[in-house]
């Protein structure tokens, strides 16, 4: 039979404090700036029985098992010392199979026109549902009231506009193994909220224009498919579920075509892009997945320039130039994203960019990898603008083409 080998105790295998005659547990305990229990359990849980401390030092007891300091790594140090990414289901796979709890992410969305930029600011909760058949169920709530430009509604057509966008949530999206969304699954129970809401702007709100913005809606949502084709246009879904939960190859490269809305009346871009995850984590322990590349769209500068009502100096069938952007700082327990960026550019008569930023908000933790415990980055606030005109970037950002009709009503005011 074999026999386990247990090494005999010894001090010298610890950084121990040489016990003074007038030490006591407290006065020890103020000299290293911790609390008396903190002192005592660290020893008592190394120290053999006999030299347990109780209420005091026992007598006999002439060294004291302490904590070693502490060392803070410099950013070099910290470099080197980054651990590798752990996949849990299988090799070089992120899966959403450690998803479960709930997130809520600070959500901000900027359109830059030339040297117009503009804002919108949301809070959206992400809660793991359920999974079935190898897709997974996620419940989305908007937790604050909408900010354009740091400005909430406070017009007729900012209230029509807040409200409508809010009968959609919760919103429960369907996501592949992939990690790519790609169904709504609660399509009754947003149409029960939009009849309700209805009656609510009925109250206030008279007139054939708010109709026909009304027809417009209820076309957008006569059914899964027509919801689905218009929430396709949706920042957020095509940010945070934006198929990077899969299987990656030995070199941890993808290439991909990616496309991104950017107009509701439009198709969206299309980008040629490598999908690359860091096989290691950086130095605050988060998986890090970078997506970069170029634009790969047939239209010209003029497609796009009459699309975004740009006046057109001279007819050219010159193509576009544009960039793709995205970085993602992943949970190393969960995969879920803790922070993400994703940004796009258009180089054509007036410059585009269209970009979103997504984190989540609660506390910053401490990583424990493999804990299973999530952590938090904090959000970045713009300083605050006062406009009100620019609540049409609704139509372009958030569910975009459901609140297409919505231009139609505001250019009627």
């Amino acid at each position: 039979m074999t026999q386990l080998y247990i090494p005999d105790f010894s001090y010298n295998d610890y950084l121990t404090y040489p016990i003074k005659k007038e030490d006591t547990l407290e006065s020890v305990a103020l000299k290293f700036g911790i609390e008396s229990s903190q002192l005592r359990s660290y020893h008592n849980f190394r120290a053999p029985l006999e030299d347990a401390i109780r209420e005091s030092f026992p007598s006999h007891l002439k060294l004291l098992i302490i904590e070693p300091e502490k060392v803070e790594l410099n950013e070099e140090e910290k470099e080197q010392n980054r651990k590798n990414v752990v996949f849990n289901d299988g090799p070089r796979r992120l899966s959403l199979n450690y998803s479960h709890g709930d997130r809520t992410y600070g959500v901000i969305s900027t359109i830059q026109s030339g040297d117009a930029i503009n804002t919108l600011k949301e809070e959206i909760r992400v809660q793991w549902k359920a999974q079935d058949q190898g897709y997974h169920f996620f419940d989305l709530n908007r937790t604050q009231p909408i900010y354009v430009n740091d400005t909430a509604a406070s017009t007729m057509a900012e209230d029509i506009a807040e409200k409508a966008a809010k009968s959609l949530y919760p919103l429960v999206v369907v996501v592949n193994e992939s990690g790519k969304w790609v169904h709504i699954n609660n399509i009754n129970q947003i149409q029960e909220r939009w009849l309700e809401t209805k009656k609510q702007l009925r109250k206030n709100y008279k007139g054939s224009i708010i109709e026909k913005y009304f027809a417009l809606y209820n076309k957008n949502l006569e059914s899964s498919d027509t919801l689905l084709l218009a929430l396709s246009k949706d920042w957020f879904l095509n940010a945070f579920f934006n198929g990077i939960h899969t299987e990656y190859p030995e070199n941890l490269s993808i290439l991909k075509e990616i496309k991104f809305p950017f107009l509701a009346k439009n198709d969206s871009l299309k980008y040629n892009v490598e999908q690359k995850l860091d096989h290691q984590l950086d130095v605050d322990n988060l998986i890090v997945l970078d997506i970069n590349g170029e634009l790969s769209d047939d239209r010209s500068k003029t497609d796009f320039e009459n699309a975004l009502n740009i006046p057109v100096k001279e007819y050219t069938e010159e193509k576009a130039t544009g960039f793709y952007r995205a970085k993602y700082f992943l949970n190393p327990n969960s995969y879920m994203p803790e922070a993400l960026s994703v940004s796009c550019t258009l180089a054509i008569n007036v410059p585009q960019k269209y970009s979103i930023t997504i984190s989540n908000i609660k506390d910053k933790k401490e990583f424990v990898i493999a804990s299973r415990t999530p952590t938090f980055v904090g959000i970045y606030k713009k300083p605050k603008k006062d406009y009100t005109e620019f609540w049409l970037i609704l139509i372009i950002i958030m569910t975009v083409a459901i609140l297409i009709g919505l231009v139609i009503f505001l250019k009627q005011l």
